[in-house]
């Protein structure tokens, strides 16, 4: 099994300038090896409207997978803890090769935004054309499915931080990070504490944790004779 624990942030700013704000958290993983349907036809396919249905597919995914999370009367200077235990924010039932991790924080003026309304307001005729042809522009690498699902999750997460700017919601973080096995988490283990953002104004404890299941392995070692 494996876990991705999101233990602690530290704001600085909270973006609000009467005293205290309502923070929306956003947390999306994801694995270079994950699949999406059709990013396969996607690239194979010369139709332009197949295309973008494709992608508005892909990003409706991509959004429903987000652990969200919004924190009331939030101050400047603000540690916001997750219990003594931390929050999970991914699990596998196998140790991943790799993954990418974005955490982005806003500050709300409007209410909390649902899975359906997000994917409303990303799914614009402009924002599907940017994110499409950002896409198209791996079809020349060597695996371009790969490396479409990590930037596709960073081109929605792009249009997000657009949207709430638009709205007059604040950004207060964004968290970008990507961890390979054999060098971040060898052992399946990794703690870190305070570690900046993008934006200098959060910082995150996590820890991820991983071992590896000996019983399910050997099932899925039994050849049949």
């Amino acid at each position: 099994m494996f876990y991705v624990r999101l233990n602690k942030l530290r704001i600085i700013k909270n973006g609000d300038i009467i005293g205290k704000g309502e923070i929306q958290f956003m947390s999306f993983i994801n694995q270079s090896n994950d699949s999406l349907p059709n990013l396969n036809e996607f690239f194979e396919t010369n139709d332009e409207d197949r295309k973008k249905e494709i992608i508005k597919d892909s990003v409706s995914r991509v959004i429903q997978s987000r652990i969200l999370m919004t924190i009331d009367k939030v101050k400047d200077k603000s540690i916001i803890t997750f219990g003594d235990t931390g929050y999970i924010v991914y699990k596998d039932e196998k140790i991943p090769k790799d993954f990418s991790w974005q955490i982005v924080a806003v500050e709300l003026d409007k209410k909390t935004r649902d899975n359906a309304a997000l994917i409303k307001s990303v799914l614009t005729d402009s924002n599907v054309d940017t994110i499409t042809k950002g896409i198209q522009a791996l079809a020349k690498a060597s695996n371009p499915v790969s490396g479409a699902v990590v930037e596709l999750s960073k081109l929605v997460v792009g249009v997000i931080l657009d949207i709430a700017k638009n709205k007059k919601d604040d950004q207060i973080g964004y968290y970008l990070t990507s961890f390979i096995e054999k060098l971040d988490y060898p052992n399946g283990i990794r703690d870190r504490q305070d570690i900046p953002d993008l934006t200098g104004n959060m910082f995150v404890d996590y820890s991820i944790f991983g071992y590896q299941d000996y019983a399910v392995e050997a099932v899925e070692n039994l050849k049949p004779l």
